[in-house]
Protein backbone atom coordinates (compact mmCIF):
# COMPACT_ATOMS: atom_id res chain seq x y z
CA UNK A 1 0.00 0.00 0.00
CA UNK A 2 1.11 3.52 -0.64
CA UNK A 3 1.52 5.90 2.30
CA UNK A 4 0.38 9.43 1.57
CA UNK A 5 -2.27 11.87 2.75
CA UNK A 6 -5.00 10.04 0.78
CA UNK A 7 -4.26 6.61 2.26
CA UNK A 8 -7.25 5.61 4.38
CA UNK A 9 -6.93 5.13 8.12
CA UNK A 10 -8.21 1.57 8.25
CA UNK A 11 -8.89 1.86 11.99
CA UNK A 12 -11.65 4.43 11.39
CA UNK A 13 -15.13 3.60 10.04
CA UNK A 14 -15.86 4.17 6.35
CA UNK A 15 -19.21 5.96 6.13
CA UNK A 16 -21.97 6.78 3.68
CA UNK A 17 -25.39 8.25 4.33
CA UNK A 18 -26.88 4.86 5.27
CA UNK A 19 -23.93 2.66 6.22
CA UNK A 20 -20.82 2.47 8.34
CA UNK A 21 -18.10 -0.12 7.70
CA UNK A 22 -16.11 -0.68 10.87
CA UNK A 23 -13.58 -3.07 12.36
CA UNK A 24 -15.14 -6.24 13.76
CA UNK A 25 -15.48 -6.81 17.51
CA UNK A 26 -16.44 -9.88 19.54
CA UNK A 27 -19.72 -8.12 20.34
CA UNK A 28 -20.65 -8.64 16.67
CA UNK A 29 -20.72 -12.43 17.04
CA UNK A 30 -24.39 -12.56 18.11
CA UNK A 31 -25.78 -10.75 15.05
CA UNK A 32 -23.27 -12.49 12.75
CA UNK A 33 -24.51 -15.85 14.06
CA UNK A 34 -28.16 -14.84 13.55
CA UNK A 35 -27.50 -13.54 10.04
CA UNK A 36 -25.50 -16.56 8.94
CA UNK A 37 -27.62 -19.29 10.51
CA UNK A 38 -29.61 -19.12 7.31
CA UNK A 39 -28.80 -21.56 4.53
CA UNK A 40 -29.77 -18.96 1.88
CA UNK A 41 -26.91 -16.76 3.16
CA UNK A 42 -24.22 -19.35 3.92
CA UNK A 43 -24.77 -21.28 0.68
CA UNK A 44 -23.54 -18.20 -1.17
CA UNK A 45 -20.30 -17.93 0.86
CA UNK A 46 -17.14 -19.96 0.73
CA UNK A 47 -16.06 -19.77 4.35
CA UNK A 48 -19.12 -19.57 6.61
CA UNK A 49 -20.57 -22.88 7.83
CA UNK A 50 -24.22 -23.73 8.35
CA UNK A 51 -25.33 -23.59 11.07
CA UNK A 52 -23.10 -20.89 12.51
CA UNK A 53 -23.57 -20.85 16.31
CA UNK A 54 -22.43 -17.83 18.39
CA UNK A 55 -19.18 -19.53 19.42
CA UNK A 56 -18.43 -20.23 15.76
CA UNK A 57 -19.12 -16.59 14.92
CA UNK A 58 -16.74 -15.50 17.70
CA UNK A 59 -14.01 -17.70 16.23
CA UNK A 60 -14.74 -16.22 12.80
CA UNK A 61 -14.38 -12.66 14.16
CA UNK A 62 -11.08 -13.55 15.88
CA UNK A 63 -9.80 -15.21 12.71
CA UNK A 64 -10.67 -12.10 10.65
CA UNK A 65 -8.96 -9.82 13.17
CA UNK A 66 -5.82 -12.02 13.20
CA UNK A 67 -5.73 -12.06 9.39
CA UNK A 68 -5.92 -8.26 9.38
CA UNK A 69 -3.01 -7.97 11.81
CA UNK A 70 -0.86 -10.62 10.15
CA UNK A 71 -1.70 -10.65 6.43
CA UNK A 72 -3.30 -7.29 5.70
CA UNK A 73 -6.89 -8.48 5.24
CA UNK A 74 -9.49 -5.69 5.47
CA UNK A 75 -12.73 -7.17 6.82
CA UNK A 76 -15.45 -4.88 8.11
CA UNK A 77 -18.86 -5.13 9.75
CA UNK A 78 -21.59 -3.48 7.68
CA UNK A 79 -23.65 -1.38 10.10
CA UNK A 80 -26.88 0.41 9.23
CA UNK A 81 -26.42 3.92 10.62
CA UNK A 82 -30.13 4.62 11.22
CA UNK A 83 -30.41 2.01 13.98
CA UNK A 84 -26.91 0.55 14.50
CA UNK A 85 -27.99 -2.86 13.17
CA UNK A 86 -25.27 -5.19 11.94
CA UNK A 87 -26.46 -6.31 8.52
CA UNK A 88 -23.45 -8.14 7.04
CA UNK A 89 -19.73 -8.22 6.46
CA UNK A 90 -17.43 -7.16 3.63
CA UNK A 91 -13.74 -7.58 3.01
CA UNK A 92 -10.58 -7.77 0.97
CA UNK A 93 -8.23 -10.72 1.42
CA UNK A 94 -4.66 -10.83 0.04
CA UNK A 95 -3.87 -13.86 -2.11
CA UNK A 96 -0.55 -15.53 -2.79
CA UNK A 97 -0.52 -14.21 -6.39
CA UNK A 98 -0.57 -10.56 -5.20
CA UNK A 99 -4.26 -9.92 -5.92
CA UNK A 100 -6.89 -9.19 -3.28
CA UNK A 101 -10.07 -11.27 -3.13
CA UNK A 102 -13.21 -9.19 -2.54
CA UNK A 103 -16.22 -10.71 -0.81
CA UNK A 104 -19.30 -9.84 1.23
CA UNK A 105 -22.49 -11.23 2.70
CA UNK A 106 -25.71 -9.58 3.87
CA UNK A 107 -28.42 -10.99 6.12
CA UNK A 108 -31.49 -11.96 4.10
CA UNK A 109 -33.75 -9.16 5.47
CA UNK A 110 -31.36 -6.63 3.91
CA UNK A 111 -31.28 -8.03 0.36
CA UNK A 112 -32.59 -5.95 -2.54
CA UNK A 113 -32.20 -2.54 -0.88
CA UNK A 114 -28.91 -1.40 -2.42
CA UNK A 115 -26.87 -2.08 0.72
CA UNK A 116 -24.45 -4.47 -1.00
CA UNK A 117 -23.54 -2.00 -3.77
CA UNK A 118 -23.27 0.86 -1.28
CA UNK A 119 -20.99 -1.07 1.07
CA UNK A 120 -18.91 -2.38 -1.83
CA UNK A 121 -18.36 1.10 -3.20
CA UNK A 122 -17.29 2.39 0.23
CA UNK A 123 -14.69 -0.34 0.65
CA UNK A 124 -13.46 -0.16 -2.94
CA UNK A 125 -13.00 3.63 -2.82
CA UNK A 126 -10.82 3.13 0.27
CA UNK A 127 -8.94 0.32 -1.51
CA UNK A 128 -8.29 2.63 -4.46
CA UNK A 129 -6.96 5.32 -2.11
CA UNK A 130 -4.76 2.75 -0.40
CA UNK A 131 -3.34 1.36 -3.63
CA UNK A 132 -4.90 -2.07 -3.15
CA UNK A 133 -4.91 -3.75 -6.56
CA UNK A 134 -5.60 -5.91 -8.45
CA UNK A 135 -8.92 -6.92 -6.94
CA UNK A 136 -10.69 -10.11 -7.98
CA UNK A 137 -13.96 -11.74 -6.95
CA UNK A 138 -16.30 -14.58 -7.70
CA UNK A 139 -19.87 -15.57 -7.01
CA UNK A 140 -21.63 -18.88 -7.13
CA UNK A 141 -23.42 -19.36 -10.44
CA UNK A 142 -26.77 -19.72 -8.67
CA UNK A 143 -26.36 -16.23 -7.17
CA UNK A 144 -26.64 -13.88 -10.18
CA UNK A 145 -27.65 -10.95 -7.92
CA UNK A 146 -24.13 -10.93 -6.49
CA UNK A 147 -22.74 -10.87 -10.02
CA UNK A 148 -24.83 -7.78 -10.76
CA UNK A 149 -23.51 -6.05 -7.61
CA UNK A 150 -19.94 -6.83 -8.69
CA UNK A 151 -20.59 -5.53 -12.21
CA UNK A 152 -21.92 -2.24 -10.77
CA UNK A 153 -18.62 -1.93 -8.91
CA UNK A 154 -16.49 -2.30 -12.03
CA UNK A 155 -15.87 -6.06 -12.08
CA UNK A 156 -16.00 -7.97 -15.36
CA UNK A 157 -16.12 -11.70 -16.01
CA UNK A 158 -12.83 -13.40 -16.89
CA UNK A 159 -14.47 -16.42 -18.55
CA UNK A 160 -13.10 -18.76 -15.88
CA UNK A 161 -15.70 -20.82 -14.01
CA UNK A 162 -13.90 -23.02 -11.49
CA UNK A 163 -15.74 -25.23 -9.06
CA UNK A 164 -15.34 -23.81 -5.54
CA UNK A 165 -16.13 -25.32 -2.15
CA UNK A 166 -18.76 -23.67 0.07
CA UNK A 167 -18.72 -24.44 3.79
CA UNK A 168 -22.37 -23.37 3.94
CA UNK A 169 -23.34 -25.95 1.33
CA UNK A 170 -20.75 -28.54 2.36
CA UNK A 171 -20.35 -29.02 -1.37
CA UNK A 172 -18.69 -27.47 -4.38
CA UNK A 173 -20.43 -25.43 -7.06
CA UNK A 174 -19.49 -23.42 -10.18
CA UNK A 175 -18.10 -19.99 -9.28
CA UNK A 176 -17.61 -17.54 -12.20
CA UNK A 177 -14.51 -15.40 -11.65
CA UNK A 178 -14.34 -11.64 -12.09
CA UNK A 179 -11.65 -8.95 -12.05
CA UNK A 180 -12.11 -5.28 -11.29
CA UNK A 181 -11.49 -3.11 -14.36
CA UNK A 182 -12.39 0.33 -13.02
CA UNK A 183 -12.48 2.30 -9.81
CA UNK A 184 -15.50 2.32 -7.53
CA UNK A 185 -18.18 4.94 -7.94
CA UNK A 186 -18.48 7.47 -5.14
CA UNK A 187 -22.21 8.11 -5.50
CA UNK A 188 -23.12 6.63 -2.10
CA UNK A 189 -20.67 8.68 -0.04
CA UNK A 190 -17.00 9.04 0.57
CA UNK A 191 -14.92 6.40 2.26
CA UNK A 192 -13.88 8.60 5.17
CA UNK A 193 -10.34 9.05 3.85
Amino acid sequence: MQSDAMTPDWTRPLESERLSLRVLSLDDAAWISRGTTNRKVTAMTGRIPYPNPPLGAELYVLTCRAAEANRGDRVRAIIRRADGAGIGMIGLHPRSDGAFEFGYWLGEPYWGQGYASEAANLLLVAADAGGIAPIVAGHYADNPASGRVLEKCGFTYTGEVPVAFSSGRMASAPCPRMVRRRQAQTGHGQAGL
